[in-house]
């Protein structure tokens, strides 16, 4: 990082508290840097992002709330951070955002789905149960399915429920399918 950013975000949050690391933040200063993500400027949005990021957890629940404004490029940067931060409590968030109105932040929603292993496939099977007739949230699901096929992370019940994503008559085949992973979980 570079040092203006530093000395700025040092303003921020507290020089003691950036330099430990740790888990030390007060709301306050979480909600300062969530208010940047709303910024016009995409450099200031990817400082308080790449701070956030260093945060960790902690900033989670704050992200979470982000998911859903209103802005655009504000969604994009919350779900860009929890690629990073891999906070099981924003699975189930983030499966909402699997059919966000903006293409990309469903890609990284997926991303951070992927990045949270298997502690995304009960949200993600919950979620085809409730919006099987959801095209975005089918192929949502279908991205961090296969990507979780490929690293050999899916059980049997949920291997079904990935074919059945293959499926051309996925509607019919989904929620039998999803329902008899859940109950194996």
């Amino acid at each position: 990082m570079n040092k203006g950013f530093m000395n700025e975000t040092q303003k921020k949050l507290g020089k003691t508290t950036l330099e430990k690391g740790k888990d030390q933040f007060d709301g306050k200063k979480i909600e300062n840097l969530i208010d940047v993500l709303k910024n016009k400027d995409g450099m200031k949005r990817r400082k308080a992002r790449f701070a956030l990021e260093k945060i960790g957890k902690a900033a989670t629940p704050y992200l979470i709330e982000t998911l859903s404004d209103k802005i655009e490029a504000c969604r994009w940067e919350a779900a860009k951070t929890l690629i990073t931060i891999k906070d099981p409590k924003a699975a189930a968030a983030l499966v909402k955002v699997l059919v966000d109105k903006n293409f990309e932040i469903q890609w990284l929603a997926a991303e951070a789905l992927i990045a949270l292993k298997t502690a995304a496939v009960s949200p993600i099977l919950e979620a085809l149960i409730k919006h099987s007739d959801s095209i975005a949230m089918q192929q949502g699901a279908h991205h961090v399915l296969h990507a979780f096929e490929r690293e050999h992370l899916l059980d049997k019940p949920v291997i079904e429920v990935l074919d059945s994503l293959r499926n051309l008559e996925t509607d019919i085949w989904v929620i039998p399918a999803a329902k008899k992973a859940l109950e194996h979980r």
